[in-house]
């Protein structure tokens, strides 16, 4: 009996208790601005709508929240996919962080063709003109930032941030956000916006509190 006991408190031992690890929260707020006109259509031929396309809504949503801590490679795990889909002659969602590494579907939801290409610096690539219901994919791993276009569109454009760490967010409609399951640590939290660039504080996360950490533009 002092035998199974023994190894029952080792075997506890040896399990441990969960790791340790704390939470970031804060608040992201953007100053709005006058949107601009989107650009004239140059492409009238038979593959494009004949609606007018709806603007991108601006807001703290468009903003990328992440910790500059890269993940080691023994820790790397394989990133599932991830979706951007072309739907009302626009890109869903805008502004797409992801892990290096992530497969990225670009469904087209639209009665009419599409062409989703990047040239601009970072990952480029073709994907040609598909129809409805078509998917197409793309793996991106290189970390940076890939400003996706329609060639049919000229007025759809969206972002891809690729980040090098799985620790990331995307603050919600009014502008809160939180990244959990952070280790306890001081490190650099960094903020994206495609239009007002970049932000970064110093954070100290604590397994006992959330850490605050506010980003304004």
């Amino acid at each position: 009996m002092k035998h199974i006991l023994v190894c029952l408190l080792l075997l506890t031992i040896s399990l441990g208790s969960p790791a340790e690890s704390g939470t970031i929260t804060g608040r992201v707020q953007i100053q709005k601005t006058d949107q601009q006109e989107r650009p004239r259509r140059y492409y009238m031929g038979p593959y494009r709508s004949g609606r007018h396309a709806t603007m991108i809504p601006e807001g703290p949503q468009n903003t990328v929240i992440y910790l500059k801590a890269p993940i080691p490679p023994s820790e790397a795990t394989a990133a599932p996919v991830v979706e951007m889909k072309q739907e009302n002659e626009m890109f869903v969602p805008y502004v797409l962080p992801i892990q290096k590494g992530t497969s990225v579907s670009f469904p087209n939801k639209d009665a009419y063709y599409h062409n989703v290409f990047s040239v601009m610096s970072g990952e480029r690539f073709d994907l040609g003109r598909y129809a409805r219901g078509e998917t197409t994919f793309q793996t991106f791993d290189t970390p940076g930032v890939v400003v996706v276009r329609c060639e049919i569109h000229p007025g759809m454009k969206a972002y891809i941030l690729i980040l090098d760490t799985p620790h990331f967010a995307v603050p919600d409609a009014s502008g809160e956000f939180s990244l959990p399951n952070i280790p306890p640590g001081t490190y650099e939290l960094a903020s994206w916006h495609p239009d007002h660039g970049n932000q970064s504080q110093t954070v100290t996360v604590s397994d006992d509190q959330p850490t605050l950490a506010n980003f304004a533009y």
